[in-house]
Protein backbone atom coordinates (compact mmCIF):
# COMPACT_ATOMS: atom_id res chain seq x y z
CA UNK A 1 0.00 0.00 0.00
CA UNK A 2 2.15 2.95 -1.39
CA UNK A 3 -0.38 4.95 -0.17
CA UNK A 4 -0.45 4.41 3.39
CA UNK A 5 1.49 7.01 6.04
CA UNK A 6 4.58 5.75 6.79
CA UNK A 7 4.55 7.37 10.50
CA UNK A 8 1.49 7.22 12.83
CA UNK A 9 -0.03 10.48 13.61
CA UNK A 10 -0.95 11.47 16.93
CA UNK A 11 -4.16 10.13 16.77
CA UNK A 12 -3.52 6.86 16.11
CA UNK A 13 -0.80 6.88 18.72
CA UNK A 14 -3.49 7.99 21.44
CA UNK A 15 -6.35 5.20 20.51
CA UNK A 16 -3.20 2.65 20.22
CA UNK A 17 -3.22 3.02 24.12
CA UNK A 18 -6.09 0.73 24.08
CA UNK A 19 -5.72 -1.44 20.70
CA UNK A 20 -3.63 -1.74 17.60
CA UNK A 21 -4.36 1.13 15.82
CA UNK A 22 -2.00 1.10 12.27
CA UNK A 23 -0.95 4.20 10.33
CA UNK A 24 -3.87 6.50 9.27
CA UNK A 25 -6.58 3.70 10.62
CA UNK A 26 -7.58 6.36 13.48
CA UNK A 27 -9.35 9.05 11.71
CA UNK A 28 -11.63 6.39 10.35
CA UNK A 29 -12.15 5.16 13.41
CA UNK A 30 -13.12 7.81 15.15
CA UNK A 31 -15.60 8.57 12.27
CA UNK A 32 -17.01 5.34 12.70
CA UNK A 33 -17.02 5.06 16.79
CA UNK A 34 -18.94 9.06 16.41
CA UNK A 35 -21.48 7.55 14.02
CA UNK A 36 -22.80 4.25 16.15
CA UNK A 37 -22.52 7.03 19.30
CA UNK A 38 -25.16 8.35 17.54
CA UNK A 39 -27.11 5.60 16.90
CA UNK A 40 -27.12 4.35 19.89
CA UNK A 41 -27.54 7.58 21.86
CA UNK A 42 -30.77 7.97 19.89
CA UNK A 43 -32.22 4.29 21.07
CA UNK A 44 -31.31 5.09 24.06
CA UNK A 45 -32.54 8.44 24.56
CA UNK A 46 -35.93 6.65 23.88
CA UNK A 47 -35.52 3.37 25.76
CA UNK A 48 -36.50 4.77 29.09
CA UNK A 49 -39.46 6.03 27.74
CA UNK A 50 -40.45 3.35 25.89
CA UNK A 51 -40.37 1.21 28.91
CA UNK A 52 -42.54 3.53 31.25
CA UNK A 53 -44.85 3.80 28.53
CA UNK A 54 -45.62 0.20 28.53
CA UNK A 55 -45.42 -0.66 32.19
CA UNK A 56 -47.50 2.09 32.77
CA UNK A 57 -50.01 1.47 30.12
CA UNK A 58 -49.57 -2.38 30.69
CA UNK A 59 -47.89 -5.10 33.14
CA UNK A 60 -44.55 -6.58 32.56
CA UNK A 61 -46.59 -9.45 31.21
CA UNK A 62 -48.17 -8.02 28.21
CA UNK A 63 -44.76 -6.58 27.12
CA UNK A 64 -43.01 -9.72 27.49
CA UNK A 65 -45.68 -10.51 24.78
CA UNK A 66 -45.36 -7.94 22.55
CA UNK A 67 -42.25 -9.79 21.34
CA UNK A 68 -44.03 -12.79 19.65
CA UNK A 69 -45.79 -9.66 17.57
CA UNK A 70 -41.78 -8.17 16.84
CA UNK A 71 -40.98 -11.43 15.62
CA UNK A 72 -44.01 -11.67 13.22
CA UNK A 73 -43.42 -8.47 11.66
CA UNK A 74 -39.79 -8.72 11.69
CA UNK A 75 -40.08 -12.34 9.72
CA UNK A 76 -41.35 -10.15 6.44
CA UNK A 77 -39.21 -6.94 7.08
CA UNK A 78 -36.00 -8.90 6.70
CA UNK A 79 -37.58 -10.13 3.75
CA UNK A 80 -37.96 -6.70 2.34
CA UNK A 81 -34.76 -5.51 3.79
CA UNK A 82 -32.99 -8.50 1.33
CA UNK A 83 -34.26 -7.22 -1.49
CA UNK A 84 -33.31 -3.63 -0.75
CA UNK A 85 -30.03 -5.19 -0.01
CA UNK A 86 -29.60 -7.11 -3.67
CA UNK A 87 -31.13 -3.73 -5.37
CA UNK A 88 -28.99 -1.03 -3.68
CA UNK A 89 -25.24 0.06 -3.03
CA UNK A 90 -24.51 0.25 0.89
CA UNK A 91 -24.66 4.20 1.14
CA UNK A 92 -28.33 4.38 -0.43
CA UNK A 93 -29.22 0.98 1.64
CA UNK A 94 -28.46 2.85 4.84
CA UNK A 95 -30.19 6.38 4.25
CA UNK A 96 -32.95 4.82 2.59
CA UNK A 97 -33.55 2.52 6.25
CA UNK A 98 -32.77 5.34 8.49
CA UNK A 99 -35.18 7.67 6.49
CA UNK A 100 -37.99 5.24 7.10
CA UNK A 101 -37.05 5.22 10.99
CA UNK A 102 -37.10 9.10 11.20
CA UNK A 103 -40.61 8.80 9.68
CA UNK A 104 -42.00 7.00 12.40
CA UNK A 105 -40.85 8.84 14.83
CA UNK A 106 -42.37 11.70 13.62
CA UNK A 107 -45.43 9.52 13.33
CA UNK A 108 -45.25 8.51 17.20
CA UNK A 109 -45.03 12.04 17.97
CA UNK A 110 -47.96 13.14 15.95
CA UNK A 111 -50.25 10.75 17.02
CA UNK A 112 -49.29 10.86 20.79
CA UNK A 113 -50.33 14.75 20.34
CA UNK A 114 -53.64 13.26 19.68
CA UNK A 115 -53.78 10.81 22.46
CA UNK A 116 -54.29 7.66 20.16
CA UNK A 117 -55.01 4.95 22.56
CA UNK A 118 -52.73 1.92 23.02
CA UNK A 119 -49.89 4.39 21.49
CA UNK A 120 -47.54 2.52 24.00
CA UNK A 121 -48.06 -0.91 22.59
CA UNK A 122 -47.57 0.51 18.98
CA UNK A 123 -44.26 2.16 20.01
CA UNK A 124 -42.90 -0.33 22.10
CA UNK A 125 -43.23 -2.97 19.19
CA UNK A 126 -41.54 -0.43 16.48
CA UNK A 127 -38.81 0.57 18.69
CA UNK A 128 -37.96 -3.25 19.77
CA UNK A 129 -37.55 -3.53 15.55
CA UNK A 130 -35.65 0.06 15.03
CA UNK A 131 -33.49 -0.96 17.76
CA UNK A 132 -31.83 -4.31 16.17
CA UNK A 133 -32.49 -3.81 12.44
CA UNK A 134 -30.41 -0.27 12.61
CA UNK A 135 -27.93 -1.55 14.89
CA UNK A 136 -27.32 -4.59 13.07
CA UNK A 137 -27.17 -3.16 9.77
CA UNK A 138 -24.26 -0.52 11.31
CA UNK A 139 -22.28 -3.51 12.02
CA UNK A 140 -22.88 -5.04 8.42
CA UNK A 141 -21.51 -1.52 7.48
CA UNK A 142 -18.45 -1.85 9.40
CA UNK A 143 -18.19 -5.33 8.33
CA UNK A 144 -18.05 -4.25 5.18
CA UNK A 145 -15.75 -1.39 5.27
CA UNK A 146 -12.98 -3.38 8.04
CA UNK A 147 -10.83 -5.95 6.67
CA UNK A 148 -11.21 -9.00 9.05
CA UNK A 149 -7.57 -8.07 10.66
CA UNK A 150 -8.34 -4.62 10.63
CA UNK A 151 -11.77 -5.49 12.48
CA UNK A 152 -10.67 -7.47 14.85
CA UNK A 153 -8.21 -4.32 16.06
CA UNK A 154 -10.48 -1.64 15.86
CA UNK A 155 -14.04 -3.10 16.75
CA UNK A 156 -13.32 -2.66 20.14
CA UNK A 157 -12.91 1.18 19.63
CA UNK A 158 -15.93 1.12 17.39
CA UNK A 159 -17.73 -0.32 19.69
CA UNK A 160 -17.07 2.44 22.70
CA UNK A 161 -18.47 4.62 20.73
CA UNK A 162 -21.91 2.89 20.93
CA UNK A 163 -21.29 2.13 24.52
CA UNK A 164 -20.48 5.95 24.91
CA UNK A 165 -23.64 6.43 22.76
CA UNK A 166 -25.69 4.75 24.89
CA UNK A 167 -24.67 6.26 28.02
CA UNK A 168 -25.19 9.67 27.02
CA UNK A 169 -28.76 8.30 25.50
CA UNK A 170 -29.66 7.44 29.03
CA UNK A 171 -28.48 10.51 30.76
CA UNK A 172 -29.90 12.57 28.36
CA UNK A 173 -33.44 11.38 29.14
CA UNK A 174 -33.15 12.17 32.40
CA UNK A 175 -32.13 16.09 31.76
CA UNK A 176 -34.85 16.38 29.48
CA UNK A 177 -38.25 14.55 30.80
CA UNK A 178 -37.87 17.76 33.60
CA UNK A 179 -38.52 19.87 30.37
CA UNK A 180 -40.48 18.39 27.66
CA UNK A 181 -42.45 15.65 27.57
CA UNK A 182 -41.79 11.92 26.49
CA UNK A 183 -43.64 12.16 22.99
CA UNK A 184 -41.28 15.48 22.15
CA UNK A 185 -38.22 13.40 22.73
CA UNK A 186 -39.12 11.48 19.68
CA UNK A 187 -38.47 14.38 17.89
CA UNK A 188 -35.02 14.66 19.33
CA UNK A 189 -34.01 11.27 18.45
CA UNK A 190 -34.74 11.60 15.02
CA UNK A 191 -33.08 14.87 14.29
CA UNK A 192 -29.50 12.38 15.50
CA UNK A 193 -31.07 9.49 13.27
CA UNK A 194 -30.57 12.21 10.57
CA UNK A 195 -27.35 13.45 11.43
CA UNK A 196 -26.22 9.72 10.76
CA UNK A 197 -27.17 9.80 7.32
CA UNK A 198 -24.54 12.67 6.72
CA UNK A 199 -21.80 11.19 8.35
CA UNK A 200 -22.33 7.77 7.21
CA UNK A 201 -22.24 9.65 3.67
CA UNK A 202 -19.52 11.37 4.26
CA UNK A 203 -17.45 8.03 5.35
CA UNK A 204 -18.51 6.51 1.89
CA UNK A 205 -17.38 9.59 0.15
CA UNK A 206 -13.62 7.84 1.51
CA UNK A 207 -13.32 11.04 3.37
CA UNK A 208 -11.22 9.73 5.83
CA UNK A 209 -8.40 6.13 5.55
CA UNK A 210 -9.16 5.19 2.30
CA UNK A 211 -6.48 2.67 2.22
CA UNK A 212 -9.02 0.91 5.30
CA UNK A 213 -11.93 0.58 3.17
CA UNK A 214 -12.38 -2.38 1.45
CA UNK A 215 -12.48 -1.91 -2.02
CA UNK A 216 -12.99 -5.02 -3.14
CA UNK A 217 -16.04 -5.65 -1.99
CA UNK A 218 -17.10 -1.76 -1.17
CA UNK A 219 -16.84 -0.44 -4.64
CA UNK A 220 -19.83 0.72 -6.52
CA UNK A 221 -18.49 -1.87 -9.58
CA UNK A 222 -17.88 -4.73 -7.41
CA UNK A 223 -22.05 -3.96 -6.06
CA UNK A 224 -23.48 -3.73 -9.64
CA UNK A 225 -21.50 -6.73 -10.65
CA UNK A 226 -22.73 -8.61 -7.68
CA UNK A 227 -26.32 -7.58 -8.02
CA UNK A 228 -26.09 -8.30 -11.98
CA UNK A 229 -24.97 -12.34 -10.56
CA UNK A 230 -27.62 -12.12 -7.57
CA UNK A 231 -30.40 -11.84 -10.60
CA UNK A 232 -29.15 -15.81 -11.21
CA UNK A 233 -29.02 -16.94 -7.78
CA UNK A 234 -30.92 -13.94 -5.55
CA UNK A 235 -30.99 -15.68 -1.78
CA UNK A 236 -33.78 -13.66 0.06
CA UNK A 237 -33.22 -13.49 4.17
CA UNK A 238 -33.82 -17.20 4.79
CA UNK A 239 -32.23 -18.70 1.56
CA UNK A 240 -29.25 -17.98 2.75
CA UNK A 241 -28.93 -20.46 5.84
CA UNK A 242 -29.90 -23.84 4.40
CA UNK A 243 -26.09 -24.64 3.32
CA UNK A 244 -24.21 -22.85 6.49
CA UNK A 245 -24.41 -24.67 9.60
CA UNK A 246 -21.91 -21.85 11.22
CA UNK A 247 -25.25 -19.31 10.35
CA UNK A 248 -27.77 -21.59 12.06
CA UNK A 249 -25.09 -22.13 15.23
CA UNK A 250 -24.61 -18.03 15.60
CA UNK A 251 -28.57 -18.31 14.73
CA UNK A 252 -29.14 -20.61 17.72
CA UNK A 253 -26.86 -18.86 20.15
CA UNK A 254 -28.79 -15.32 19.21
CA UNK A 255 -32.19 -17.31 20.67
CA UNK A 256 -30.60 -18.73 23.63
CA UNK A 257 -28.89 -15.37 24.29
CA UNK A 258 -32.05 -13.44 24.15
CA UNK A 259 -34.59 -15.67 25.72
CA UNK A 260 -32.17 -15.59 29.19
CA UNK A 261 -31.77 -11.99 28.37
CA UNK A 262 -35.55 -11.04 27.89
CA UNK A 263 -36.54 -13.70 30.59
CA UNK A 264 -34.30 -11.29 32.87
CA UNK A 265 -35.49 -8.05 32.01
CA UNK A 266 -39.08 -9.88 32.81
CA UNK A 267 -37.19 -10.44 35.97
CA UNK A 268 -36.71 -6.99 36.93
CA UNK A 269 -39.15 -5.54 34.86
CA UNK A 270 -41.90 -7.20 37.49
CA UNK A 271 -40.22 -6.32 40.55
CA UNK A 272 -39.79 -2.52 39.26
CA UNK A 273 -43.42 -2.74 38.54
CA UNK A 274 -43.92 -3.16 42.51
CA UNK A 275 -41.23 -1.06 43.69
CA UNK A 276 -43.04 1.90 41.34
CA UNK A 277 -46.41 0.97 42.62
CA UNK A 278 -45.44 1.02 46.43
CA UNK A 279 -43.44 4.05 45.45
CA UNK A 280 -46.54 6.28 44.48
CA UNK A 281 -48.73 4.67 47.39
CA UNK A 282 -46.37 6.58 49.60
CA UNK A 283 -46.24 9.55 47.72
CA UNK A 284 -50.02 9.76 47.14
CA UNK A 285 -50.58 9.13 51.09
CA UNK A 286 -48.07 11.63 52.15
CA UNK A 287 -49.47 14.13 49.81
CA UNK A 288 -53.35 13.45 50.93
CA UNK A 289 -52.24 13.62 54.67
CA UNK A 290 -50.62 17.33 54.14
CA UNK A 291 -52.82 18.16 51.76
CA UNK A 292 -50.53 19.40 48.78
CA UNK A 293 -50.82 17.98 45.51
CA UNK A 294 -48.46 15.00 43.91
CA UNK A 295 -45.36 15.91 43.11
CA UNK A 296 -42.35 14.00 41.27
CA UNK A 297 -39.26 15.65 41.91
CA UNK A 298 -40.13 19.26 40.71
CA UNK A 299 -43.47 18.62 38.45
CA UNK A 300 -46.18 19.12 40.32
CA UNK A 301 -49.04 16.36 39.32
CA UNK A 302 -52.07 17.80 40.79
CA UNK A 303 -54.20 16.13 42.78
CA UNK A 304 -53.24 13.14 44.49
CA UNK A 305 -56.57 11.69 44.09
CA UNK A 306 -55.98 11.58 40.65
CA UNK A 307 -55.53 8.75 38.60
CA UNK A 308 -53.95 10.06 35.78
CA UNK A 309 -51.63 11.60 38.40
CA UNK A 310 -50.90 8.32 40.13
CA UNK A 311 -50.03 7.10 36.55
CA UNK A 312 -48.00 9.79 35.93
CA UNK A 313 -46.02 8.97 39.34
CA UNK A 314 -45.51 5.59 38.67
CA UNK A 315 -44.13 6.40 35.05
CA UNK A 316 -42.27 9.02 36.40
CA UNK A 317 -40.46 6.54 39.24
CA UNK A 318 -40.04 3.28 36.52
CA UNK A 319 -38.41 5.63 33.80
CA UNK A 320 -36.23 7.46 36.28
CA UNK A 321 -35.41 4.15 37.76
CA UNK A 322 -34.27 2.52 34.09
CA UNK A 323 -32.28 5.76 33.58
CA UNK A 324 -29.84 4.87 36.47
CA UNK A 325 -30.04 1.60 35.36
CA UNK A 326 -28.66 2.06 32.29
CA UNK A 327 -26.42 4.40 33.19
CA UNK A 328 -24.79 2.00 35.34
CA UNK A 329 -24.80 -0.73 33.04
CA UNK A 330 -23.43 1.59 30.39
CA UNK A 331 -20.82 2.73 33.12
CA UNK A 332 -19.65 -0.26 33.58
CA UNK A 333 -20.16 -1.61 29.82
CA UNK A 334 -17.44 1.51 28.86
CA UNK A 335 -15.04 0.32 30.68
CA UNK A 336 -14.99 -3.49 29.83
CA UNK A 337 -15.39 -2.26 25.80
CA UNK A 338 -11.81 0.21 26.62
CA UNK A 339 -9.70 -1.53 28.80
CA UNK A 340 -11.07 -5.40 28.45
CA UNK A 341 -12.74 -6.46 24.81
CA UNK A 342 -9.17 -6.20 22.62
CA UNK A 343 -6.97 -7.64 25.08
CA UNK A 344 -9.46 -10.32 25.64
CA UNK A 345 -9.67 -11.23 21.85
CA UNK A 346 -6.12 -10.82 21.60
CA UNK A 347 -5.28 -13.26 24.24
CA UNK A 348 -7.81 -16.33 24.01
CA UNK A 349 -9.05 -15.36 20.68
CA UNK A 350 -13.24 -15.11 19.63
CA UNK A 351 -13.49 -18.06 22.00
CA UNK A 352 -13.02 -16.44 25.07
CA UNK A 353 -15.26 -13.74 23.95
CA UNK A 354 -17.89 -15.60 23.28
CA UNK A 355 -17.48 -17.19 26.55
CA UNK A 356 -17.78 -14.35 28.91
CA UNK A 357 -21.34 -13.83 29.13
CA UNK A 358 -22.70 -17.16 29.83
CA UNK A 359 -20.01 -17.51 32.35
CA UNK A 360 -21.56 -14.25 33.58
CA UNK A 361 -25.12 -15.34 33.05
CA UNK A 362 -24.84 -17.99 34.82
CA UNK A 363 -23.55 -16.19 37.92
CA UNK A 364 -26.58 -13.70 37.49
CA UNK A 365 -29.35 -15.64 37.50
CA UNK A 366 -27.64 -18.26 40.54
CA UNK A 367 -27.90 -14.70 42.14
CA UNK A 368 -31.32 -14.08 41.27
CA UNK A 369 -32.47 -17.49 42.64
CA UNK A 370 -30.94 -17.29 45.84
CA UNK A 371 -31.34 -14.03 46.69
CA UNK A 372 -34.53 -12.69 44.57
CA UNK A 373 -34.74 -9.03 45.60
CA UNK A 374 -34.68 -6.05 43.59
CA UNK A 375 -31.27 -4.65 44.82
CA UNK A 376 -29.61 -7.98 43.80
CA UNK A 377 -31.51 -8.51 40.85
CA UNK A 378 -30.72 -4.84 39.50
CA UNK A 379 -26.94 -5.68 40.55
CA UNK A 380 -27.02 -9.11 38.13
CA UNK A 381 -28.43 -7.31 35.41
CA UNK A 382 -26.12 -4.21 35.12
CA UNK A 383 -22.72 -6.89 34.86
CA UNK A 384 -24.96 -9.62 32.58
CA UNK A 385 -25.95 -6.39 30.66
CA UNK A 386 -22.92 -4.50 30.93
CA UNK A 387 -21.06 -7.51 29.34
CA UNK A 388 -22.98 -7.98 26.54
CA UNK A 389 -23.25 -4.68 25.34
CA UNK A 390 -19.44 -4.68 25.51
CA UNK A 391 -17.76 -7.75 24.93
CA UNK A 392 -19.69 -10.22 23.24
CA UNK A 393 -21.76 -8.37 21.15
CA UNK A 394 -18.27 -6.81 19.80
CA UNK A 395 -16.56 -10.57 19.56
CA UNK A 396 -20.12 -11.32 17.68
CA UNK A 397 -19.44 -8.34 15.24
CA UNK A 398 -16.19 -10.08 14.18
CA UNK A 399 -17.88 -13.62 13.15
CA UNK A 400 -19.08 -11.87 9.83
CA UNK A 401 -15.75 -10.55 8.92
CA UNK A 402 -14.21 -12.64 7.06
CA UNK A 403 -18.00 -13.74 4.81
CA UNK A 404 -19.31 -12.51 2.01
CA UNK A 405 -21.58 -9.33 1.36
CA UNK A 406 -24.59 -11.57 1.20
CA UNK A 407 -24.16 -13.19 4.76
CA UNK A 408 -22.92 -10.02 5.69
CA UNK A 409 -26.00 -7.80 5.20
CA UNK A 410 -28.72 -9.98 4.45
CA UNK A 411 -28.12 -13.33 6.96
CA UNK A 412 -26.55 -10.93 9.78
CA UNK A 413 -29.94 -9.04 9.41
CA UNK A 414 -32.00 -11.91 10.06
CA UNK A 415 -29.99 -13.52 12.87
CA UNK A 416 -29.85 -9.94 14.78
CA UNK A 417 -33.29 -8.89 14.28
CA UNK A 418 -35.64 -11.80 13.34
CA UNK A 419 -33.95 -14.41 15.89
CA UNK A 420 -33.58 -12.49 18.24
CA UNK A 421 -36.92 -12.31 18.64
CA UNK A 422 -37.73 -15.59 18.34
CA UNK A 423 -35.78 -15.85 21.65
CA UNK A 424 -37.88 -12.96 23.16
CA UNK A 425 -41.42 -14.86 21.76
CA UNK A 426 -39.75 -18.26 23.50
CA UNK A 427 -38.95 -16.11 26.39
CA UNK A 428 -42.87 -15.07 26.17
CA UNK A 429 -43.84 -18.42 26.16
CA UNK A 430 -41.75 -19.32 29.13
CA UNK A 431 -43.65 -16.45 30.84
CA UNK A 432 -46.98 -16.98 30.02
CA UNK A 433 -46.84 -20.90 30.78
CA UNK A 434 -44.32 -20.10 34.15
CA UNK A 435 -47.36 -17.31 35.36
CA UNK A 436 -50.85 -18.57 33.87
CA UNK A 437 -49.90 -22.35 35.09
CA UNK A 438 -46.93 -22.51 36.71
CA UNK A 439 -47.16 -20.17 38.87
CA UNK A 440 -43.28 -19.29 38.64
CA UNK A 441 -41.81 -16.56 40.66
CA UNK A 442 -38.71 -15.09 40.33
CA UNK A 443 -36.95 -17.76 41.92
CA UNK A 444 -38.23 -20.30 39.32
CA UNK A 445 -37.87 -18.09 36.34
CA UNK A 446 -33.85 -17.56 37.04
CA UNK A 447 -34.20 -21.48 37.46
CA UNK A 448 -35.49 -21.69 33.89
CA UNK A 449 -32.66 -19.78 32.72
CA UNK A 450 -29.84 -21.23 33.84
CA UNK A 451 -31.15 -24.60 32.48
CA UNK A 452 -31.08 -22.61 29.09
CA UNK A 453 -27.89 -21.39 29.62
CA UNK A 454 -26.69 -24.75 28.58
CA UNK A 455 -28.00 -24.79 25.29
CA UNK A 456 -25.37 -21.64 25.05
CA UNK A 457 -22.66 -23.34 25.75
CA UNK A 458 -23.39 -25.86 23.19
CA UNK A 459 -23.75 -23.35 20.62
CA UNK A 460 -20.51 -21.48 21.41
CA UNK A 461 -19.04 -24.38 21.00
CA UNK A 462 -20.01 -25.14 17.45
CA UNK A 463 -19.18 -21.65 16.81
CA UNK A 464 -15.65 -21.35 17.86
CA UNK A 465 -15.28 -25.08 15.61
CA UNK A 466 -16.70 -23.80 12.33
CA UNK A 467 -14.74 -20.49 12.87
CA UNK A 468 -11.76 -21.75 12.68
CA UNK A 469 -12.43 -23.86 9.87
CA UNK A 470 -13.21 -20.03 8.22
CA UNK A 471 -10.00 -18.89 8.97
CA UNK A 472 -8.35 -21.91 7.88
CA UNK A 473 -9.65 -21.44 4.43
CA UNK A 474 -11.65 -24.76 4.61
CA UNK A 475 -14.75 -22.53 4.24
CA UNK A 476 -14.95 -20.50 0.84
CA UNK A 477 -18.98 -20.71 0.59
CA UNK A 478 -18.71 -18.45 3.00
CA UNK A 479 -16.63 -16.14 2.23
CA UNK A 480 -17.62 -16.00 -1.41
CA UNK A 481 -14.20 -17.31 -2.56
CA UNK A 482 -16.37 -19.89 -4.24
CA UNK A 483 -18.70 -18.06 -5.96
CA UNK A 484 -15.79 -15.80 -7.40
CA UNK A 485 -14.30 -19.35 -8.66
CA UNK A 486 -18.10 -19.98 -10.06
CA UNK A 487 -17.84 -16.61 -11.76
CA UNK A 488 -14.36 -17.29 -13.09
Amino acid sequence: MSDEPKKRNLLDKFLGIFTEVRAGEGYLTLAMAFLVFLLMGAYYLIRPMRKALILEEGTAEQEIYLYAVMAFLLYFLVQGYAKLVSRYERTRLISVVTSVFIAMFVASWLLGRLQVPYLGYVFYVWTGIFSVMVVAQFWSYANDVYSADAGKRLFPLVGFGGMLGALFGSDLYGRLADYIGVYEIMLVSGAILGICILITNLISLKVWGRQQIRVSQSSLQDFLTERKESREREKLAFGIFKEHKYLWYIALMFMALNMINTTGEYILGSLVEKYGESKAEVAVTEATEAGQNLVFRDRDLGDPQSEEAKREYVQGTIGVFYAGFYRWQNLLGLFLQLFVVARLVKWGGVRAGLLWLPIIALGTYTLAFVLPVLKFVRFGKVVENASDYSINKTTMQMLFLPTSRDIKYKAKQVIDSFFQRVGDVASSLLVFVGTTFLGLGVRGFAFANLVVIVGWFFAVRGIVSEHREIEAGNRPELTGEADEELAA
